[in-house]
């Protein structure tokens, strides 16, 4: 993903201004989800200043856009099957195979849950690239066809952070039998499996993670974002230069103001997960990177979008 630039100073008028033209163009949703007015009254005058580079620096990727992009990294893996060897028929031939004969699955958190996001990924896999509804499965029942009939496998999802998902979803046993469980992990073992991980958004963090943990695995995701992305980062680009080295004691004095709680880097600590302090967020989802002080709602602080 491109670096955004930034000007050195921006008012709260032009970063409103931004936010409402993004709505007229419908990058953004109505007011009613996402209100940065709303959002800003919640900081006192002399934090304004930190709280509208923020605001500027706060990334929404809308409905259609998140499918352009699911559509844009699917699509990016054919260049896995091409080779300098290959006449276009053939490789066009080796690709369609692929897209006719992968199952699709999706990755759940350290335990299952039904509104893993994952599973919003697993619908848009029949929706948006026409992969038939019979070879979209769970990751139990995509182990037992692989047992079965070795193949091509894609996993899908919103957003990768550290990593730890994935992993947990790659290592986690399906039990095949009353003595026998097995994972994707051990099934990477086996010839004609193979194995690819669509994200839409994956930091450099997560991505370094998966390469290092899940080495037979191909990621592919639509844009991966640098530590500069997080407003915690030394160099981060959401800062201008005269705020960088007040920015975390502005987003902690806020953070605490608000209530939201230091729990080192697990769910709801005040920096997001694994401290990656991300402005993010994807449609109606809000990753647990992202800094809480975007969509917290105790202690009477207003949320610029609220998670659902």
């Amino acid at each position: 993903m491109m670096e955004p630039i930034l000007p050195p100073k921006i008012s709260e008028q032009d970063v409103l201004a931004k936010a409402e033209y993004f709505v007229d163009v419908r990058l953004w949703p109505l007011p009613n989800e996402l209100n940065p007015l709303v959002w800003l009254a919640n900081f006192r005058q002399d934090e304004k200043e930190h709280a509208v580079h923020l605001l500027g620096g706060f990334m929404y990727l809308s409905p259609d856009l998140i499918d352009q992009m699911f559509r844009s990294a699917f699509q990016s893996l054919s260049s896995s099957f091409y080779s300098r060897s290959d006449s276009f028929l053939s490789f066009q031939t080796k690709w369609r195979l692929f897209v006719e004969s992968v199952v699709v699955t999706y990755v759940t958190g350290e335990t299952p849950s039904p509104t893993d996001s994952g599973l919003t990924f697993a619908r848009k896999a029949r929706q948006v690239l026409g992969i038939d509804q019979a070879r979209i499965m769970q990751p139990s029942d995509a182990i037992r066809r692989l047992m079965e009939r070795p193949g091509p496998v894609l996993f899908v999802d919103d957003f990768v952070g550290s990593g730890t998902q994935f992993v947990s979803t790659w290592r986690r046993q399906v039990d095949v039998s009353p003595d026998s469980g097995v994972s994707f992990e051990r099934l990477a073992t086996l010839r004609g499996a193979e194995f690819y991980y669509c994200p839409l958004i994956c930091t450099t963090y997560g991505y370094d993670n998966l390469k290092q943990a899940c080495p037979s695995v191909h990621v592919s995701p639509a844009h991966v974002v640098s530590e500069r992305y997080s407003a915690l980062a030394p160099d981060s680009i959401i800062w201008p230069s005269h705020l960088r080295s007040t920015a975390v004691d502005f987003l902690r004095r806020a953070s605490e103001r608000a209530g939201i709680p230091d729990t080192d880097g697990n769910v709801n600590d005040w920096r997001g997960f694994r401290k990656l302090g991300l402005a993010l967020a994807l449609g109606d989802s809000v990753p647990d990177a992202t800094l809480p002080i975007f969509y917290w709602e105790e202690n009477e602080w207003k949320p610029l979008i609220r998670r659902k």
